[in-house]
């Protein structure tokens, strides 16, 4: 099935539903996950990138206050790298992958090199009451990571295709908890989690800033219970807006869309 006739079909049964309800239950998001996963044509990745990453960059620096026009530029860099990367190729790992998404978000700042250092004192999680640990025990779980980063596709390995998404979307949390850099966690890892999205042909997620608040309701939740819940859930939805909202099939963002962008891309003078 080609993702045209795919986007229609799911549009013609579920628009009434998620019109009257604002949102559908997780079981109808999986099925069109399922459904997409397994049986309809892809568009190239290369072909969404570039048009994603305008709608992320103008998202993201919205979500997330006090981004710098240098850390814009870093996110870009950061989806050029996922859309060049490679599962058959490259080697993913936890560890040293974050690292490089880091060294790229920084990229363009005056000390660059504070792209890719793990941290060095006491972090605070902003917006929250939640108790982050100290660097040394931040640095000890994140290395942790280099030896058991295979671990996170071993769902794949025995065809389960949701239980490697909801480990995922916890790995995202746990990272973002864990703090391992001074700055620029949420995007980082946030990334990591679209790139983990990419190795099952799933496109990109990115949050609008009229979510800001329920993603971090649900990501705070996570965070103090252990309860994965609502920010599984939240995603679920994102995965699914992504597939059909965007008109993935032709890829093509509105003019006043790009108009927005341009605004973020410009360089001050």
């Amino acid at each position: 099935m080609d993702t045209k006739k795919f986007i229609d079909i799911v549009r013609s049964r579920y628009s009434e539903l998620l019109e009257r309800e604002k949102k559908l239950p997780i079981n109808i998001y999986r099925n069109i996950i399922a459904t997409y996963f397994s049986y309809v044509k892809k568009p190239s990745f290369n072909i969404l990138v570039e048009d994603y990453k305008l709608n992320y960059i103008f998202n993201e620096s919205r979500v997330e206050k006090n981004i710098s026009y240098e850390e814009i530029l870093g996110l870009g860099d950061i989806y050029d790298y996922i859309n060049l990367f490679d599962f058959k190729k490259d080697k993913f790992n936890i560890f040293t992958t974050s690292l490089i998404l880091h060294m790229k978000l920084y990229s363009h700042c005056v000390g660059s090199e504070f792209g890719g250092k793990l941290r060095t004192s006491q972090a605070i999680l902003f917006d929250s009451n939640i108790e982050v640990v100290d660097y040394l025990e931040a640095q000890k779980i994140f290395n942790s990571y280099i030896s058991k980063s295979d671990e996170i596709f071993k769902p794949l390995d025995e065809g389960n295709l949701f239980e490697y998404i909801d480990n995922c979307i916890a790995l995202d949390v746990n990272l973002i908890k864990l703090q391992p850099f001074a700055d620029g966690n949420k995007r980082v890892f946030r990334s990591i989690l679209n790139l983990l999205f990419k190795r099952i042909n799933l496109p990109p997620v990115y949050i609008d800033v009229n979510e800001r608040n329920i993603y971090k309701e649900a990501l705070h939740k996570a965070m103090k219970t252990g309860n994965y819940d609502d920010i599984i859930e939240f995603y679920y939805k994102k995965m699914c807006d992504t597939i059909i909202y965007l008109d993935l099939y032709n890829s093509k963002l509105s003019e006043q869309s790009k108009n927005k962008v341009k605004l973020y891309y410009r360089k001050k003078d």
